[in-house]
C-alpha cells in the first residue's frame, strides 16, 4: 500500500522504531563532531572597526565644514577607514557609529565647536551638535554615538566645523603615567 505523493510503501511498527532511533543516534554523533570543531576560542560575530588619529587636527576657515581624519585602526572586519576620513561599509546594514573628540583652544575667549555626520556626501540630518570650548586650555571630550542604516560602498564621516581657529583636535603624547591621547576615536559595530 502507498500513501502520500512519494509513493513509499508505510512502514511496520518496528521498523519505524528502528528507524527512528537510527536517525536520533545519526543526529546525535553529527551534532558531536560539530561540537569537537567548534573552537573554544571567541569566534567574529558581525562587523565592526575602530579607528583612531594620533596628530592634532585644525580648521583653517572658521565656519567651514572639515572632516575628521583618521590615521590608525585598531581593528576591523569588513569596516574601513577610505581616504583617512571615510567610514566605508562593505555591507549593507545598521550600525552604530560612537565617537570622541579631544578638543583644546588657544584663545582666552569661549568659541564653539560643531559636530554632526555626513553619508556620502551628504549631512544626515538631525545629526548635529554644538559644543562651547570655555577659553584657553579648556580641554572638553564630546562624545556620543548614532545608528546609522547604509548599504555596501556607503561611508560615513563625522564633520566638524569652529567660530574661531583658536579651537582644535588635540592629539597628546604620552607621560610617564598616561598613554597617548587620540585627537579623535571612532568605534562602529553592527547592530
Amino acid at each position: 500500500m502507498t500513501q502520500g505523493r512519494t509513493r513509499l510503501p508505510l512502514a511496520i511498527d518496528d521498523w519505524d522504531r528502528v528507524w527512528g532511533d537510527q536517525l536520533i543516534r545519526a543526529i546525535d554523533q553529527n551534532l558531536e563532531a560539530l561540537d569537537s570543531n567548534i573552537s573554544s576560542s571567541a569566534s567574529t560575530v558581525g562587523y565592526y572597526g575602530s579607528f583612531y588619529s594620533t596628530v592634532n587636527q585644525n580648521a583653517l576657515i572658521i565656519n567651514t565644514p572639515y572632516a575628521m581624519t583618521f590615521n590608525n585602526t585598531a581593528a576591523s572586519n569588513q569596516i574601513a577607514v577610505v581616504s583617512n576620513s571615510r567610514i566605508t561599509f562593505k555591507n549593507r546594514g545598521t550600525y552604530n557609529i560612537q565617537f570622541s573628540v579631544q578638543l583644546d583652544q588657544t584663545s582666552a575667549l569661549a568659541h564653539t565647536i560643531y559636530i554632526w555626520f555626513r553619508r556620502n556626501g551628504t549631512d544626515i540630518p538631525y545629526t548635529a551638535s554644538r559644543v562651547a570650548i570655555p577659553g584657553i586650555n579648556s580641554q572638553s571630550v564630546p562624545a556620543w554615538n548614532f545608528i546609522v542604516s547604509v548599504i555596501g560602498q556607503d561611508y560615513v564621516e563625522i564633520m566638524w566645523a569652529v567660530d574661531n581657529t583658536a579651537v582644535f583636535l588635540s592629539a597628546v603624547a604620552s607621560a610617564s603615567f598616561w598613554p597617548a591621547i587620540p585627537s579623535v576615536i571612532a568605534t562602529v559595530v553592527s547592530v
